[in-house]
């Protein structure tokens, strides 16, 4: 039952990666570490060498349906392999043996997640689910490099692949579709995720078994995400994942504290 469940995480992990362009990361760290026993260390480990198999489906899945700007995501990918390999050191030389900062800097995140989200929500709600607003201003694109290079430190040392960042930075900064957002950010974090995940397992951090019946599951999921993209109305399961932020940003910051 254990091994099903791991499984089921990844499909549930993969449909949301592939709906909101996230890797997948927010439902399995938090099931890894709280469902499956894992360290922090562990669980972010883990969890980003599954995240790798997202991104690699999502990505491939979202190419085929013409969701994908090669040149976008290889200037974000490119800025985030410098970022993965400075934040996987500093992960390894300094914040895998301090579980309390890593626990508080997680609530942090899905706090900001959680904020993100709800704002995007209401936003959505209140326009009659007509979609993300998009900015007027368009930023040059060699700042593209630097999100990425933002995104992959950040991922070197959370374990989160950087969707719930580059999407929106894709559609406010460089006015892409959100459809195309999504797609573009899965291809950008593939080669983020991919040294991450290496990393980590070299490192001692993956739990090899975990991580692929994990992979295996987003591999299900991303493939049945992906038709429905370009049609399903994401505010219905934003409002959800504003609820899981919130519950998850109490318990890792309730847990930093005891």
């Amino acid at each position: 039952m254990s091994y099903l469940f791991t499984v089921l995480v990844g499909v549930a992990a993969g449909i949301l990666g592939a709906i909101l362009g996230v890797g997948g990361a927010v439902v399995m760290l938090p099931a890894t570490e709280y469902l499956l026993n894992l360290s922090t260390a562990n669980a972010i480990g883990t969890t980003l060498f599954a995240v790798m198999f997202t991104a690699l489906s999502g990505a491939w899945g979202h190419f085929r349906q013409g969701n994908v700007n090669l040149s976008w995501g290889l200037r974000v990918g490119l800025g985030g392999l410098v970022g993965i390999i400075l934040g996987s050191y500093l992960f390894k030389e300094y914040f895998s043996s301090r579980e309390q900062v890593l626990t508080i800097m997680l609530a942090i995140l899905f706090g900001f997640m959680a904020v993100r989200m709800a704002r995007d929500t209401w936003r959505e709600f209140k326009n009659d689910n007509q979609g993300h607003h998009q900015s007027q201003f368009k930023a040059p694109l060699w700042t593209m490099p630097l999100i990425g290079l933002v995104v992959g430190c950040l991922t070197g040392i959370l374990g989160l692949g950087g969707g719930f960042l580059i999407v929106p930075a894709m559609i406010w900064l460089y006015g892409a579709a959100p459809y195309l957002a999504v797609g573009t950010t899965l291809l950008s974090i593939l080669p983020i995720t991919a040294v991450g995940a290496f990393a980590k397992l070299s490192q001692g951090f993956v739990e090899l078994p975990i991580a692929l019946l994990m992979g295996l599951g987003t591999l299900i999921g991303v493939q049945l995400g992906v038709p429905i993209t370009r049609f399903i109305k994401p505010v219905i399961f934003k409002g959800m994942f504003t609820l899981l932020f919130i519950v998850l940003t109490f318990s890792y910051l309730l847990r930093s504290l005891a």
